[in-house]
């Protein structure tokens, strides 16, 4: 049966958005990979605070433990997004050229499915993002206060020798020449670390620059000390992640809606004109 014009444009027009949604099934896929595999700086700290005993009791530092879980989800929900994106896409483009309105209205179907579980996929993204936003400052000096372990939090591994939260922030400053928080005088003076050296140094050594042997000083002076705060390449970091899920959420929410619009559209001319020729 010959198409209109009208029925030919709108099957071009889901076959090209198609052809879109699919390249855009294959960047959720690497997104997906990419935040399940990825580790970032603060990511280190994060599982390092969630095996200490004890973290629960503060918000903040709540916070900071499941951020990484979040973020794998994301990525678990992504990947698996991104194949049925994939799938989806490829009935689709069938649909659009055979003119089969049963694989049509399948089509339609799935995306409606689809774009409903984005939208809430969308909200939680932005939600958990403002949430963890929100006092980031706070969480990052509340973990500090665990810098080699304080008086009332042990780690949970026996094996363990109290310093993962240390080693933690130890491999951020270090890569990223940064100080603490904000390198503020008095940032680590409730940690383990400032009471085990009986408060002879304000700054740990891993705040300093390395040595010419690229060793770590004995001592870290406050003149000597990196000028600026951990605070900012952390909260790049973070920005990222949730970046990265929020825009291609928002990207396929529209896209899925045009979508979804161009092949009820074009599901109803093939079954206009099957009806006028029949």
């Amino acid at each position: 049966m010959p198409l209109s014009c009208t029925a030919r444009a709108l099957k071009f027009s889901l076959f090209i958005f198609n052809l879109v949604f699919l390249l855009c099934g294959l960047i959720c896929l690497g997104i997906g990979l990419w935040l399940v595999l990825d580790k970032y700086a603060i990511d280190n700290l994060a599982f390092a605070t969630a095996k200490v005993q004890g973290y629960d009791q503060d918000a903040g530092l709540r916070d900071l433990a499941t951020k990484p879980t979040a973020v794998r989800q994301f990525g678990y929900l992504l990947f698996i997004g991104g194949l049925i994106v994939i799938v989806v896409a490829f009935l689709g483009c069938c649909g659009a050229a055979k003119e089969w309105r049963p694989l049509l209205c399948c089509y339609s179907s799935c995306l409606m499915m689809i774009l409903a579980i984005q939208i809430a996929a969308t909200i939680y993204a932005f939600l958990h993002s403002h949430m963890f936003e929100n006092d980031f400052r706070d969480i990052l000096h509340s973990s500090l206060k665990m810098y080699n372990g304080t008086d009332n939090m042990k780690v949970a591994n026996p094996g363990q020798d109290g310093l993962l939260v240390k080693t933690a922030w130890d491999k951020i400053m270090i890569e990223k020449s940064c100080c603490g928080v904000d390198s503020k005088l008095g940032e680590f003076n409730n940690s383990g670390w400032y009471h085990l050296n009986r408060g002879r140094d304000q700054f740990p050594p891993a705040c300093c620059p390395a040595d010419e042997h690229g060793r770590l000083r004995p001592h870290c002076t406050t003149i000597m000390r990196h000028s600026h705060g951990c605070i900012t390449p952390l909260y790049r970091e973070n920005q990222i992640h949730f970046s990265a899920v929020f825009s291609i959420l928002v990207v396929l929410t529209v896209l899925d809606l045009l979508l979804f619009i161009v092949g009820v559209q074009l599901f109803r001319r093939i079954r206009i004109e099957m009806l006028y020729y029949f």
